[in-house]
């Protein structure tokens, strides 16, 4: 048996095994290069309880792989001549004109200072704009945005005491343009809602909804028939049980029949709240892995990938530190000889621990989608990733 074909059963017989141990509700990984499929497994259940088996049309929730499409709109509209990456975020959106800096006290007795310059485009590309998730540290900044509703309804960091969430994209606009920044824009790299607001930059710079301007920049040029923020009651059955992954095993944590993407009214974040199949994001990396063209139509150029995945600044985001471009983690060699990212790859991931990267000079991509949300001290995650990628790298000639 050849090495590639070793590396392809051994991770198969790796994801069944946790399947059959409970540590995942099942798995869609493939890996492809040049044009050819070098892995194609799908193990484990849409449903456990049901025994329902994962399909090939399962629609998945992306979480934060939602935030490389949005990325590459705004690259899109930028290519367009509709926006600069340079431009102040205040020119699409007024509700940023006055935002200040936390310095000091707590979320009631806070004190701030004004910026020293406007959050830019590209501030909000690279996650260096001094926005933050709530869930994202302890800080007075994280405080004042949990007491104050400043996220999205979405069960990813919720605690029971939080503030109502915003129910729109244009109220979470204006709730973190009242919100203190945690730093100064441009001084380092924050995980955020910045995609989220690069999403209402989107919906403002075209003056479509955003679900419409996604769809006409990118899920219709690749044939992503099956990827948006809403799934029809038709194709509930197609939509994946969310799992928490626990000391004590899987729960269930949202149902298809419950789940958030029926409902027609929800916030549009750009961040995190797409769901899709596992073809369509395949299309999505193979757009990217072939320097922006898809099927003989190039969507992007190659000069703006090339910008994309320069390092802009270090993303710490344990167990990684690694270098960040616009919208990408990009690989190097302590995050290869970690397991977690190989070098010469951009990538990211999703809060239901779904995974990809592209490797451009090798015209490469490996994409995993499942369904569990994993929290400390449960290292699933984690395990995946170097799974897919010690057999990409196996698989991969570069």
């Amino acid at each position: 048996m050849s090495a590639g074909r070793t590396a392809v059963e051994q991770l198969r017989a790796d994801l069944s095994g946790m399947v059959e141990r409970g540590e995942l509700p099942g798995a869609i990984v493939r890996i492809e290069q040049g044009g050819e499929t070098l892995a194609d497994i799908r193990v484990g259940y849409q449903d456990v309880a049901a025994k329902t088996p994962l399909a090939e049309d399962s629609i998945f929730r992306l979480y934060s792989m939602s935030k490389p499409i949005t990325s590459i709109a705004i690259m899109m509209l930028a290519e367009q001549g509709r926006l600069t990456l340079d431009d102040p975020a205040s020119r699409f959106l007024p509700e940023f004109a006055d935002m200040r800096v936390y310095e000091s006290g707590g979320p009631d007795d806070m004190v701030t200072v004004p910026i020293k310059r406007p959050i830019t485009v590209a501030d909000l590309l690279s996650h260096s704009s001094g926005i933050t998730y709530h869930f994202a540290g302890v800080t007075p900044v994280h405080q004042y945005y949990r007491q104050h509703g400043v996220m999205r309804d979405t069960p990813v960091g919720r605690m029971p005491n939080d503030g109502p969430p915003a129910q729109s994209l244009d109220e979470l606009v204006a709730r973190i343009g009242q919100a203190p920044l945690l730093r100064q824009p441009g001084e380092g790299f924050d995980y955020s809602y910045s995609t989220t607001m690069l999403g209402a930059i989107v919906e403002r710079a075209t003056g479509k909804r955003l679900d419409g301007a996604l769809r006409a920049l990118i899920f219709d040029p690749l044939e992503m028939t099956d990827t948006g923020f809403f799934v029809e009651d038709a194709d509930l059955p197609r939509l994946v049980t969310n799992y928490a992954a626990l000391p004590g095993g899987l729960m269930p944590i949202e149902t298809p029949e419950g789940s958030e993407y029926r409902n027609t009214g929800r916030l549009l974040d750009g961040g995190g709240a797409l769901a899709g199949t596992a073809q369509d994001y395949l299309n999505f990396c193979r757009m990217l892995a072939d320097g922006g063209v898809f099927k003989g139509r190039r969507l992007l150029s190659e000069d703006s990938l090339r910008a994309m995945m320069t390092p802009r600044v270090r993303a710490e985001t344990p167990p990684l530190s690694i270098p960040f471009g616009y919208g990408f983690a990009l690989g190097d060699a302590a995050s290869e000889a970690s397991g977690l990212q190989p070098a010469g790859t951009a990538s990211w991931g999703g809060s239901a621990s779904t995974y990809f990267f592209v490797h451009p000079e090798a015209s490469a991509t490996a994409l995993l989608m499942t369904h569990m949300l994993v929290m400390p001290p449960i290292e699933t995650s984690n395990s995946l990733r170097k799974l897919v990628n010690g057999a990409a790298m196996a698989l991969i000639e570069r």
